[in-house]
């Protein structure tokens, strides 16, 4: 079984506007500290209001590249989930 160590008590958001999706990764993520958002109205106040060790921001459904944004100004690591096939062009903004 994989070591979950590294994750254990760490603070994490979650955006996506599929619940499914959310709850997967509540599912993988059981070690964390982990908070939901799936708009990006909650999820502009919590990155703003609160400290994260790392925000998991879906790209196309909640205006992700905008939380990016919020989320590099408060220096909050961030990885970009999509459902969506995109090519490695339509990834390349810079922020």
């Amino acid at each position: 079984m994989a070591n979950y160590d590294i994750l254990k008590g760490k603070k994490v958001l979650a955006v996506d506007d599929e619940p499914d999706i959310l709850d997967t990764l509540e599912e993988f993520l059981f070690e964390c500290e982990l908070e939901t958002a799936s708009t990006f109205e909650s999820a502009k106040e919590l990155l703003e209001n609160k400290v994260y060790d790392v925000a998991i921001l879906d790209i196309m459904g909640v205006r992700g590249f905008d939380l990016l944004k919020i989320a590099k100004k408060k220096k909050i690591p961030a990885l970009m989930l999509t459902a969506h096939g995109l090519n490695p062009d339509n990834l390349v903004q810079r922020v």
